[in-house]
């Protein structure tokens, strides 16, 4: 470097502008030499001595003297800074590195490093040009590579997959690197540094269990025991050196009637009857699923075969109704019958064989002939029905007759069904005045003109109404009613508040030349809301909606009461209530099972009572009212859900009310028009079903206990009355003296649920909770039997479930016990596989 110096006086004069250049405070190396030296004359520095070390001194500093002529003198002082040369070495800063890596899922490298290493080297950065590689030395050396940062450390990425499965890397790899500051390769070993890196691989849960056989296949009798086993399946998990737990279980979207079931130890097992003529292979999925987190799961498939025993009896191919007229002279052919089997067809023919029951009644036996043909129907065999008699339809409508079939199969299966001939009509007998009473709920929304009846005289030939014309009695119209001429539909016109009226009619027999007159009462009540969706309800087989309200018994020809009228009675009798007080406002042929009639019915006090209470009153008294009323009850609280293969999993039931569309039952002296109101299953769970916007508009209404409602933004708020402090208004606290209870709605199906109460209790045995049916069924007979039990036993809970696939009990053994007249919590979690029942949180609980 050169340092200048100016002086101001005249160079051209003298020699007082003449400057000479000296270092006062030289430096000096470890020999005591002198560093630096300046000419005098240029004041150029230049170093006296070689091999200065940047890396011991970076940096000098001297002072400079500029001396005139005059002998006046000037200091300045020189920093001189030592340019690095890359001269020294890299080390790293440890020679042996510890990482643990988890392993990789599948071919997914992560971007991120494991490590970063760093190095040692007196040269400055920018001096260096380092450059790091993993030394392909070792086994696994090839798995990963070292990336030189900016920063001059380098970072230790994975490469390639990592498995733990793999035994010869489950112990971890142990390799080598190496760090060179001149740039990719070298052969100068003084700028080359090596260290180890020991890598442990750590077991991740990236592999499924995995199936010994993940395909099997069975043959089983359709008629096997429950408990007979089917298959055993094994399933190994790689992850965690084969020692993780795994546990079994069926997807049961492959098992929806839940007829198969398989223990821990993966045995498959029959849970439930089997039938082939219903499902004749089962393609069930077996799932292996391990404790890994997250767990991970395995499918295999266990294919059965499900063979044929001879379990099924014939029965008619179709429901045969032949008609035979009345007055007509025999052997008439009535028709030919047929059978079916849902079995398979047996080796030897014919299939079926036919005949009259022995026990037939005589009238029967004097009145129809069945003759057996063995050739008929292709070699199955057929029958055919001959009259023995002249019949009268007046004396007698139907004839039920009693056939035997028996098929081929070994054992041989018999039944007896019934065949059904309807004598048809003749317009033979006189017709007399007659009178009939409507009854019409009026309900909001339902809108005229509504059809409500037709016109009725007496008339023991029911198949003439063709011949019939129907007028107003003095042709005064009722202006509220119309009337159809050639039907006698009644019409009404407007839809009019309660009330009754009387409406008379003129009805002409143009065949016979004879007339009649007709009176018609209608009965108008208004039905509201809260009667509806506070409604219980009934399922009755084997009688029509017509039956139900009918009040002629055409066979004995006598007025009688109303199966209608009865039911009413008992429900006014056994909630303590006026007659007038109880409402059947729905009667309605099933109208996915024409043999079942659904009835809906209301009562109150003041307000109307609950569904809940209805139907347990109902249910708790069923045979009684089976047996007064003349009707058999197949289900008590309609729950569309209880049908397997209505949903896979959660199912609600929901009260579709079509205030526009009433239900209209006719008989010929009474008829009923009520609310279209019917149950319809939705696959949700509808405790957790939040998709509907809220309203105050929703029915049923969302506040209870004339709680008032307000809405905003798709938020409903209830104001509620002293008392009531639940969401909706509902009472959360009750309380017993020993013999009390109270009726809920019945707990909702859902996949998973959660079931939540409190309690306080000094009694050390008692019910707390029951859900599910509350009488026995009758012999032979189907009912809903899945139910909840929640007691306490000694203090201590006890949980008793069955959702159809056996009774499971669970009892938490606490101390102290629950019967302390303390607040304890109880909480009930159950899906498909599993229930946990959990006590106050698990503060006090050991499980049992």
């Amino acid at each position: 470097m050169t340092m200048t110096a100016t002086d101001y006086d005249d160079p051209n004069e003298g020699s007082n502008a003449k400057l000479k250049y000296t270092i006062e405070q030289n430096q000096v190396n470890e020999n005591h030499e002198l560093i630096f030296a300046i000419d005098q004359d240029t004041g150029v520095i230049t170093t006296a001595v070689c091999c200065l070390d940047r890396e011991a001194i970076s940096e000098y500093t001297i002072k400079v003297v500029a001396t005139d002529g005059g002998g006046l003198q000037g200091t300045g002082t020189a920093t001189i800074k030592i340019r690095d040369i890359n001269d020294m070495p890299p080390v790293f800063t440890k020679k042996e590195w510890y990482v643990q890596v988890d392993e990789t899922e599948g071919d997914d490298i992560p971007e991120l490093p494991i490590l970063v290493v760093s190095v040692r080297d007196e040269d400055l950065l920018e001096t260096n040009r380092f450059s790091y590689k993993v030394i392909n030395s070792t086994f696994g050396a090839d798995k990963f590579t070292m990336v030189t940062n900016s920063d001059g450390t380098g970072s230790l990425k994975v490469a390639k997959p990592l498995d733990y499965e793999d035994p010869m890397q489950r112990y971890g790899f142990n390799i080598t690197i190496q760090v060179s500051d001149h740039g990719g390769e070298t052969s100068n070993t003084y700028h080359i540094d090596y260290s180890k890196v020991f890598i442990g691989l750590i077991d991740i849960n990236d592999n499924p269990p995995e199936f010994s056989k993940p395909l099997q296949k069975a043959s089983v009798y359709e008629n096997v025991t429950i408990g007979y086993v089917v298959k055993q399946f094994q399933a190994r998990d790689p992850d965690q050196a084969g020692k993780s737990m795994v546990r079994y279980s069926i997807d049961r979207s492959s098992d929806r009637r839940r007829q198969f079931k398989i223990d821990q130890s993966g045995i498959v097992a029959i849970q439930r009857p089997l039938d082939r003529e219903t499902i004749s292979r089962h393609d069930i999925r077996i799932l292996a699923t391990d404790d890994g987190i997250p767990p991970r799961t395995a499918t295999a498939t266990l294919l059965v075969d499900v063979l044929d025993v001879n379990d099924n009896a014939p029965r008619f191919r179709e429901d045969y109704r032949p008609i035979v007229p009345e007055n007509t002279k025999p052997e008439l052919k009535v028709i030919e019958i047929f059978a079916e089997d849902p079995d398979l067809p047996p080796s030897n023919k014919p299939w079926f064989r036919f005949r009259l029951a022995d026990n037939a009644d005589s009238i029967i036996q004097s009145s129809f002939k069945v003759v057996f043909n063995k050739d008929g129907d292709n070699g199955k065999g057929s029958a055919t029905i001959y009259t023995r008699v002249e019949f009268d339809r007046e004396v007698q409508k139907e004839y039920e007759l009693p056939i035997v079939i028996a098929d081929s199969g070994i054992p041989s299966r018999t039944s007896t069904n019934t065949l059904t001939v309807i004598i048809g009509d003749e317009n033979d007998n006189p017709m007399y005045p007659g009178s009939k009473d409507i009854f019409v709920y009026s309900y909001k929304g339902t809108k005229p003109p509504l059809y409500i009846g037709q016109v009725h005289v007496e008339d023991e030939d029911d198949w003439d109404d063709v011949d019939k014309v129907f007028y107003w009695k003095d042709n005064k119209q009722h202006p509220n009613f119309e009337l159809n001429v050639t039907s006698g539909d009644i019409i009404m016109r407007d839809m009019v508040s309660g009330g009754k009226y009387t409406l008379h009619f003129m009805v002409v027999d143009q065949k016979r030349n004879e007339e009649a007159t007709a009176v018609v009462t209608v009965t108008i009540k208004e039905i509201p809301e809260e009667a509806v969706y506070n409604s219980g309800s009934i399922r009755i087989a084997g009688h029509s909606d017509e039956d139900f309200i009918r009040v002629w018994d055409w066979k004995n020809k006598v007025q009688v009461e109303s199966k209608y009228n009865k039911f009413k009675d008992i429900l006014a009798k056994l909630l303590n209530v006026k007659k007038n007080n109880v409402d059947i406002f729905t009667v309605l042929k099933n109208p996915e099972q024409p043999l079942f009639t659904d009835i809906r019915f209301a009562a109150h006090g003041s307000p109307y009572y609950k569904a809940s209470k209805l139907d347990g009153l109902v249910a708790l008294h069923r045979k009684n009212i089976e047996q007064i009323v003349g009707v058999n009850i197949t289900m008590v609280g309609i729950d569309e859900c209880y049908y397997e293969d209505k949903c896979e999993d959660s199912c609600t039931n929901y009260l579709s009310v079509l205030g526009d569309r009433p239900a209209t039952v006719n008989a010929n002296r009474t008829s009923l028009v009520g609310v279209y109101a019917r149950v319809v299953a939705k696959c949700t769970c509808g405790a957790r079903d939040f998709s509907a916007m809220e309203s105050c508009k929703t029915r049923p209404k969302p506040c209870y206990n004339d709680g008032i409602c307000s809405d905003k933004f798709g938020i409903v708020n209830c104001s509620c009355s002293e008392g009531y402090t639940g969401p909706q208004c509902q009472k959360t606290t009750r309380h017993f003296g020993g013999d009390g209870y109270a009726w809920f709605p019945p707990l909702q199906q859902c996949e998973k649920s959660h079931f939540h109460l409190e309690f306080m209790t000094q009694n050390q045995n008692g019910l707390i909770l029951y859900n599910g049916p509350i009488s026995e069924a009758d012999p032979g007979e189907k009912i809903v039997q899945d139910f909840f039990s929640l007691e306490l036993q000694n203090g201590k809970p006890r949980l008793l479930i069955d959702f159809g696939s056996g009774t499971t009990e669970i009892v938490v053994n606490v101390q102290p016990i629950l019967s302390d007249g303390e607040w304890h919590k109880l909480d009930v979690f159950w899906d498909r596989e599993t229930v946990t029942m959990v006590v106050d949180n698990c503060v006090t609980a050991r499980n049992r």
